[in-house]
Formats: structure tokens, sequence, C-alpha cells
């Protein structure tokens, strides 16, 4: 059963990476006003999710209680947050600092809101709050390094206190996330992992919902004629939304069977290193000395994490 899980994270950081190329292909291809494409893909992307965990993952039943339709709606307007920060934050400031705040928020806000609530075994010696707190710090260290980008005039960009608020609130919303997601599978009230399925279809429900009509506020009721697509931007939003419904439902299904602090930490900086690895090689974004210095640091931190309790303990 160990085995198993263990490679459930394996899928789980393999999708998320490949969703992560394929949102970048996409918003390539996407043929129109560009700041209209992570709109389109929310739509898109909520909507499949919905579809593929209804006929695929609860076989076409929908039973939610009254504390998973609150958690699933709080968490779709904390996705719809998500949304809103990234692309601000990633047009006004650093690439590296966007990603420091993005995983950080991810990593840390899971990891205190399932040590208050007692839902983590982690770091119950002192040997396993001292390893974790050395880990993590390394982690998110590594991950300036690791998302430099090579081009010098991109990280000179000038450090306004609107970019920063808008990392702030990324940081906050990836962990947020991530925290209503344990919250639900944890909480009996809210049915757990008998009400999973149907937190996933609220959620991705209400975030579709949400993009689509401030969408149409945006463009003033002209939202559908950019929904048009290209061949090639079709296949990539209709392949990056199959494979993020996908990444959903399986970490949904594996948040019972492991730690907050190793799930969370493995699979946020795990898919960063797959990303960063996979542009080098298929976009030929060439890694720096940094980006290097950033992996190896970041590798050895994930290893110690998940190998030194089992080894001294």
């Amino acid at each position: 059963m160990e085995f198993l899980m263990w490679l459930a994270v394996a899928g789980l950081i393999t999708l998320y990476t490949v969703q992560s190329l394929f949102t970048k292909l996409y918003t390539d291809h996407y043929p129109g006003d560009p700041s209209m494409a992570s709109s389109v893909l929310t739509v898109v992307s909520g909507l499949s999710v919905v579809v593929i965990t209804f006929f695929c993952f609860a076989f076409c039943q929908f039973t939610p209680n009254l504390l998973s339709i609150l958690i699933g709606t709080l968490n779709a307007v904390v996705l719809f947050g998500y949304n809103h920060f990234l692309v601000k934050a990633s047009g006004s400031g650093p690439y590296s600092i966007v990603m420091t705040f993005n995983l950080s928020g991810g990593i840390l806000i899971p990891v205190i809101a399932s040590l208050v609530m007692g839902w983590d075994s982690s770091w119950a010696t002192e040997f396993q709050i001292v390893l974790n707190t050395v880990c993590i710090v390394a982690i998110i260290s590594s991950v300036y390094l690791v998302s430099q980008k090579k081009e010098a005039t991109e990280e000179k960009q000038g450090i306004s206190l609107r970019f920063l608020l808008s990392c702030f609130g990324l940081g906050i919303c990836n962990g947020v996330y991530g925290t209503f997601l344990t919250l639900q599978q944890q909480t009996a009230a809210a049915g757990g992992e008998g009400n999973r399925d149907e937190m996933v279809i609220v959620t991705f429900l209400v975030a579709a919902l949400l993009a689509f009509f401030t969408g149409l506020i945006r463009t003033k009721g002209r939202i559908l004629p950019h929904f048009r697509q290209t061949k090639a931007s079709l296949f990539f939003l209709i392949a990056t939304s199959v494979v993020f419904a996908l990444a959903v439902n399986v970490i949904v299904m594996i948040i019972p069977y492991f730690d907050t602090t190793i799930l969370y930490t493995l699979d946020n900086s795990s898919v960063l290193i797959m990303s960063v690895l996979i542009s080098a090689i298929f976009f030929h974004e060439k890694l720096s000395a940094k980006n290097i210095l950033g992996i190896a640091l970041m590798c050895a931190a994930l290893v110690a994490m998940n190998l030194l309790p089992a080894l001294f303990l």
C-alpha cells in the first residue's frame, strides 16, 4: 500500500509538470487577446474537472453536504484570487520572486494549518522539528535560485509595492487552496473522503462561473469570441484541462495518506524542478550556475526530509 501511495505521488508530480508544460504551450498558441487566455483556460479547465470528476471518479453520483459546498465555494474564490494575483505579479516583477512567494505560501500555510489542527505527525520529535525547519528554509531559499531567469534585463525589473502585494496575495491563495483541500478531507462534518468528489465538483464549477462572469464584465458582454481557438491552441487547451483534472483528483485521493509537510513540500518543489528541466530540454532555455545550484540544494533538502527520519528514528 505504501509503495502504491508513493507511486501516486510520482504520478501527481508528473501530471502537474505536464500540465505546466501544456499551459505554456497553450498560452504561446492562444490566438486572441493574451490577457484573456487565463480566463478562457480557467473556464475550460474548471468545467473539465467537473465533468471528469463526475463521470470518472464520482460515477455519476453527487450528494454534497452543506459544509462541503461551503468549503468548495470558498476554495473557488481562493482559486480565482490565485489566478488574478499570478497574472498581476508575473507581469510586474522578477519571475524568481514571484515563484519564491508562490511556493513559500504553498508549503508553509498548509503545514502551519495542519500543525494547529493536529493533522501532521512529521513534527513529533525535536529531531523532526529541526530537520523539517532546516529543509523547508533550504527549499524556499533554493526556489529563488531555481527560478531565476537567465535574462539580466528581466531580473532587473523594479520591485514596487504593488508587485510585492501581488506576490504576497499569490502565496496566500496558493497556501489556502491546499489547506482547504486538506480541511475537507480531514473534517468528518464535511464528509471527509466520502464527500471528496462533491467538494472538487463544487470548487471548480464555481471557479469556472466566476472566471466566465468576470470575463463577461471585462469584455462588456463580448466574451464568447475569446473562446475561438486555432487547432494547436485547442489541442493544448484540452490537453492541459484533462491533465489538470486528473491531477486534482489524484491529490485529493492521497491527502489522507500523507503528512501535509511531506506531501505539499515534495509536490510544489518537484514540479518546479521538473518544469525548469523541461524548459531546458524542450525550449532550450540555458540553465545558469544559480539554477543548477538551486536544483541541487532543493533535491538534497527533499531527500533529507524524506529519508533521514526513517534512518534516525
